[in-house]
């Protein structure tokens, strides 16, 4: 594939474990009697750093993570858009340390 990247099947099973987290996430957002940001903000920050730390690129991570959250709860204001820096840096945490804690092998070594 010359333009874009191919996903292995483990990395699309995680995704999607990263998408039911985020779908459950907005969920539990939306119920009237929730009003605790912190909960919230911590479960985008857990599943968007356990994502790029399985190996999902961050930036579809964070995408899967924060964009139904967002999606849930845009209509009552702009402040919910600052799910997606955190599931950003979140993303991109994990990647970072999977990248130090498993490095890539390098050919000829073992």
């Amino acid at each position: 594939m010359p333009y874009g990247f191919r996903l292995k099947s483990a990395t699309l099973v995680v995704s999607a474990f990263v998408l039911a987290a985020g779908l459950g996430v907005a969920w539990v957002d939306t119920r009237p009697n929730w009003d605790d940001t912190g909960v919230t903000v911590f479960a985008i920050l857990l599943t968007a750093g356990t994502g790029g730390l399985a190996g999902v690129p961050p930036f579809l991570c964070a995408l899967l993570a924060a964009a139904p959250l967002v999606l849930a709860e845009l209509s009552t204001g702009a402040a919910v858009l600052v799910a997606v820096p955190i599931a950003v840096g979140a993303a991109l945490a994990g990647a970072y340390l999977r990248r130090f804690a498993f490095p890539p092998r390098q050919p000829g070594r073992r």
